[in-house]
């Protein structure tokens, strides 16, 4: 069978955005396994800057920082972005203990420390997460915002969305957006599923702590609501996630 990724089409480009803590591992999972069940190629999950020969297949880079080689080929793509609040969150959680190269190296803007022995300093959970706030989690935030301009021809999905898309509507849709048809989008659908927590793969692991969505209700003190809209300001509506401030004052006092 020839599926209809291969035959030759005005996109036949595919390019995954995600950036970190945003379900990297996740659609790295599904979009390499896609490919091979459509016969085609896939790249990443870094890809860098310097240009690549555009070929066919798929493309996935987890800061969404794709090289102009392929940015000015003939493409399809979507970029997934997350709730700010529970990129704070997950990111907390996977700095204090991921064996990440980067996370071990000293910084000056840290006293010598690495990113990992500072969070690791903090005394408690939330002066952790705090920390989070205002160093990665921050600038994975600032990444997401710029990339509605600099990515404008892509597809937005939500972790969210994903996350909870057991019926597989927005999914769909999106595959539609990107070109996918007839025996094609069945195989991407099929493959979604397997690899969604809602679906075939029903637990987590190191990647995934508990990927359940709004983990920030649970978490967030007053204080911290205060601390992230400072830091923050309307990202939160100018992301979709909220449509003003007053989330903060549903939070409990400190």
């Amino acid at each position: 069978m020839r599926w209809p990724w291969q035959r030759k089409k005005s996109r036949d480009i595919l390019l995954i955005g995600t950036y970190h803590k945003t379900g990297t591992v996740w659609m790295q999972r599904v979009f390499l396994n896609l490919a091979k069940v459509l016969e085609t190629d896939f790249h990443g999950s870094h890809l860098g800057t310097e240009p690549i020969d555009p070929k066919p297949g798929f493309y996935l880079d987890d800061h969404s920082q794709f090289p102009q080689s392929l940015l000015e080929a003939n493409h399809s793509g979507f970029r997934m972005i997350r709730d700010p609040r529970d990129v704070v969150i997950s990111g907390a959680h996977y700095h204090v203990k991921s064996h990440e190269s980067w996370l071990h190296t000293p910084r000056d803007d840290m006293n010598g420390m690495s990113y990992q022995q500072a969070i690791n300093a903090c005394e408690t959970p939330v002066q952790q997460y705090l920390f989070e706030m205002e160093n990665v989690a921050f600038h994975t935030c600032k990444q997401m915002l710029a990339d509605f301009e600099r990515l404008s021809d892509f597809a937005t999905v939500r972790y969210e969305t994903w996350m909870t898309d057991a019926d597989m509507q927005d999914f769909e849709a999106t595959m539609r957006r990107l070109g996918f048809t007839g025996d094609e989008l069945a195989a991407a659908k099929d493959t979604f599923f397997k690899f969604s927590l809602f679906g075939e793969r029903k637990h987590v692991d190191k990647h995934t702590r508990s990927g359940k969505v709004a983990q920030w209700r649970g978490v967030y003190t007053r204080a911290m609501g205060e601390r992230f809209l400072e830091l923050y300001g309307d990202a939160l509506v100018r992301l979709g996630y909220e449509e003003n401030d007053d989330w903060v004052q549903s939070l409990p006092a400190d």
